[in-house]
């Protein structure tokens, strides 16, 4: 698969709660300075509403796009997904594309009153609101129309079982770069390895066939200047059930001493895994458009 980097897209998931309609703006309006290409907001309890969030976000910048990342399956249905993603992609320009996931977060699911089903009936759900979503915004009768034809959906999951979903029905598959870690409690997470990216991103592929596909790969941390190793560390004492060699392995973190040996490596993770995005979390954002730019 040739990647030529004018293809690739940088990107930003948004980690503070907008505090009001113009500190968003200023954010927003600074990631645009930056050259990134696409906003990225979760869909947690106790978190802002998404749509809401990206509808806001998209007033401060005429040229970004905005994306759910990753909106979790169990907190919505097809009919009421498909009305806000209409609504949102007209109050956005065009701009809007939306990012959907299984879920992992018991609590949030009991908070809200919802069932917590089991990962089978989640991995289902999730199938059947992806589909279901395509169908009602390809009906023609469908109100409110969405602006573009053919919104964008991206399924993120770091499962076998989720990136087959990902590989059959969505036009971008999110590598999350994390996933439950074995033997531990609910919610303990680990990084995912290069060995274990590139079984999944081949999985990817033959499941997909000759259907085109964009990769995103989530970055962790992003870290330019320093020393890999001291990073590591650091990593390492906010995550227990990681090692510093599996830090240094992963995919899922950028970490060099120079923006310039970054993008040398970036370079290489796109021709050994077919990536066409990256993202990142908001305080990386300086650091990812560094290295975007070089690459650019």
């Amino acid at each position: 698969m040739m990647i030529h980097m004018s293809d690739w897209r940088f990107g930003v998931a948004l980690t503070e709660q907008p505090r009001s309609t113009e500190e968003l703006a200023n954010r927003i309006r600074a990631l645009d300075e930056l050259g990134l290409d696409v906003v990225n907001v979760g869909d947690h309890l106790g978190w802002a509403g998404p749509f809401e969030t990206l509808v806001a976000a998209a007033t401060a910048s005429s040229r970004l796009r905005f994306r759910t990342y990753v909106l979790n399956a169990g907190f919505w249905n097809p009919a009421l997904l498909a009305r806000s993603v209409a609504t949102t992609d007209v109050l956005t320009g065009g701009r809007l594309e939306v990012g959907v996931g299984a879920g992992y977060m018991r609590a949030e699911h009991e908070d809200a009153g919802l069932p917590w089903l089991p990962f089978a009936e989640r991995i289902d759900h999730l199938t059947t609101l992806v589909t279901e979503l395509r169908r009602r915004l390809a009906d023609p009768e469908h109100q409110p129309r969405p602006v573009q034809d053919r919104v964008p959906v991206l399924v993120g999951a770091a499962s076998t079982a989720g990136l087959t979903v990902a590989a059959q029905h969505a036009d971008i598959v999110g590598l999350a770069g994390v996933r439950p870690a074995q033997a531990a409690q609910p919610g303990i997470l680990t990084l995912v390895g290069a060995e274990e990216t590139e079984r999944l991103v081949r999985g990817v592929r033959e499941q997909a066939g000759d259907r085109e596909l964009r990769v995103d790969l989530f970055l962790q941390r992003v870290e330019l200047g320093r020393d890999p190793a001291e990073v590591a560390a650091e990593i390492v004492a906010a995550l227990p059930h990681v090692s510093a060699e599996q830090v240094l392995d992963s995919p899922h973190v950028l970490l060099a001493r120079t923006a310039e040996e970054a993008a040398e490596e970036v370079v290489r993770r796109g021709k050994a895994y077919g990536i066409t995005e990256l993202t990142t979390h908001e305080p990386f954002a300086p650091a990812l458009a560094e290295v975007a730019a070089l690459l650019r």
